[in-house]
């Protein structure tokens, strides 16, 4: 998953939307430069933030997750 953060004004304002530049699995492309205009609805506080925690959702059957790194992309 390559993804960028909302970006925030000193104001608490936002100026830029969220963007998933990419979302592979398996080697295959399921998401490519898709802009998100608000928080997910399932996510950890329901609001939008330019830093926080990461939530794998798995809420349509059994999922595992492996062999997850998280790099900073800048």
């Amino acid at each position: 998953i390559e993804f960028v953060a909302p970006r925030f004004n000193d104001k608490g304002q936002k100026v830029a939307n969220a963007k998933f530049l990419k979302v592979q699995l398996n080697g295959k492309i399921l998401h490519k430069n898709v802009e998100m205009k608000g928080p997910t609805p399932s996510g950890v506080t329901g609001k939008e933030a330019a830093v926080g925690p990461i939530m794998f959702q798995g809420d349509h059957g059994p999922v595992a997750y492996r062999n997850i790194m998280i790099s900073p992309l800048h």
